[in-house]
């Protein structure tokens, strides 16, 4: 929501970038920029290249954010935050509006959330991280149906949903004891040993590596066989 620069017109800030990628002259980027814009489903694209940020609604904004991010056609988008802010139903479009461009341009997508519900509508593979690693990676049909590390299955159980097999019904929220370690300070073992229920000597001791512990799920954690000290 921040991120457009309030004092240039949003169909510059697309060109800028075409221009200083691609070495085209200003007329022909503001012509890719409608297209642009366009592609990403915004209406009247030649009026809206002259609007300024405020003149846009927060998913408007959101499709210039993308339109940019798209204008020298990367075979690789990275996606932090996409839809924070806002509204379901604006959010449903984005995440749509993101599927189909990586389809149509064969393009990988690596989406950054916190937000489990984006997680299970928009990506295939699932990497969890916790305290700058990663605990857990799985297909996300694994991953919501069996979570095998203790904090991923904690982050299922805060949420307000039933519909995880995994999980079982209930009437309240858990919430995950304790707080993130201090980064500056991380000891040699598990960095989610103080707030594991089943945490014991070999979790304090050593980090365990991402093993595989069924097809194509892969698990950093004593409690499974396979952990090694890495």
């Amino acid at each position: 929501m921040t991120s457009l620069n309030p004092v240039f017109r949003v169909g510059e800030q697309i060109a800028e970038a075409i221009r200083l990628h691609q070495n085209l002259p200003a007329k022909k980027a503001m012509e890719i920029s409608v297209d642009l814009l366009r592609e990403v489903g915004i209406p009247d694209p030649q009026k809206r290249v002259r609007d300024y940020p405020h003149n846009l609604s927060g998913g408007m904004r959101q499709r210039v954010m993308i339109a940019m991010a798209m204008s020298c056609h990367p075979k690789l988008l990275l996606a932090d935050e996409p839809t924070t802010a806002l509204d379901v139903t604006i959010q449903a479009q984005i995440l749509d509006l993101i599927s189909e461009l990586k389809q149509k341009n064969n393009m990988t997508v690596v989406l950054i959330t916190h937000d489990l519900g984006v997680i299970a509508q928009a990506a295939e593979k699932v990497a969890v991280m916790y305290a700058g690693k990663i605990v857990e990676y799985a297909a996300v049909e694994a991953l919501f149906d069996r979570p095998l590390h203790p904090y991923t299955r904690g982050l299922l159980e805060s949420i307000p949903a039933r519909c995880f097999d995994s999980i079982e019904k209930r009437d309240y929220l858990k919430t995950i004891p304790g707080a993130v370690p201090d980064l500056y300070n991380v000891s040699s073992g598990c960095r989610f040993y103080e707030r594991c229920a089943y945490a014991d000597e070999a979790c304090h001791d050593g980090m365990p590596l991402l093993s595989e512990i069924e097809p194509d799920h892969f698990v950093s954690c004593w409690k499974y066989n396979g952990g090694e000290n890495s």
